[in-house]
């Protein structure tokens, strides 16, 4: 009962973030569970298996939750989502295919560079803080296809969803920050099927897995924090239909600081 409380009120801030940065699932969920975990005597070498696997699950339930929220306020742009969505899932398949053969620790180190280079990235990019006009320029298809696939790839590998590099590349795309943000929401829900899917059956042969595991799912976890969510997404879609984009901008890049820390001096 302990623990369904503890996830609840997490689930209601990662519920929250998801709804209003795109990133409320990997990008909170994986440091809070990489700290839980070992407290609940999971082996060091599938904590990070487990956090991710919990994580692409939790990210069903709320990208779903978060989608209906932003699509109730008419953000979600989905002549953009119909262009990526195919070749996101592409990418999720090969990212699931892979991420078994990678150890748990060198998952976390990826997560970690991966997030500076986010961070580094936007901040010299000055489009990210400042788009100036409201003509969006997307790329060639087949430019936004690979793009796509590399999508896919690099969140199922990592549990992160899509939002760390959608929002960036739909930044670049001149689009604002509430339109980028909603439609990260639903680019993740391709992510975290086939990435749930996969995370069961890499981790159902699994020896010593905790009690209460689908393989590397975590149910406890799941049930707690999307409950939590069922709280949060309103609240934060309410916010971001309402926050100015130059300080949306700003906020998300801050989080993404905050998380990366966190993940640093664990």
């Amino acid at each position: 009962m302990y623990l369904i409380v503890t996830f609840l009120v997490f689930g209601i801030l990662i519920g929250f973030l998801s709804s209003m940065f795109g990133f409320g699932g990997g990008f909170v969920v994986i440091p809070v569970l990489y700290l839980l975990l070992p407290k609940l005597d999971v082996p060091d070498s599938l904590v990070m298996h487990i956090a991710i696997g919990t994580s692409l699950a939790i990210m069903i339930v709320n990208s779903i939750n978060s989608t209906i929220s932003h699509h109730r306020k008419g953000h979600i742009l989905w002549f953009i989502f119909f262009q990526l969505a195919p070749t996101i899932a592409v990418g999720a398949l090969i990212g699931g295919f892979f991420s078994p053969f990678i150890e748990g620790d060198m998952l976390k180190y990826l997560f970690i560079l991966f997030l500076i280079f986010t961070i580094i990235s936007s901040l010299i990019r000055k489009t990210f803080i400042h788009v100036t006009d409201n003509t969006i320029k997307m790329p060639s298809r087949i430019k936004t296809s690979f793009i796509g696939i590399g999508i896919g790839f690099i969140a199922t590998l990592l549990g992160v969803g899509g939002s760390v590099i959608v929002i960036p590349f739909l930044r670049n795309c001149r689009l604002k920050m509430v339109n980028a943000v909603s439609l990260a929401t639903p680019l993740s829900i391709p992510i975290a099927v086939l990435g749930t899917i996969a995370a069961i059956f890499n981790g159902i042969q699994q020896p010593d897995l905790p009690s209460w595991s689908l393989g590397f799912v975590y149910i406890p976890a799941f049930i707690g924090i999307v409950a939590g969510g069922f709280i949060g997404v309103p609240i934060g879609t309410r916010i971001a239909h309402h926050m100015p984009d130059r300080l949306f901008s700003k906020v998300y890049l801050f989080l993404l600081i905050i998380v990366v820390i966190s993940m640093i001096i664990e």
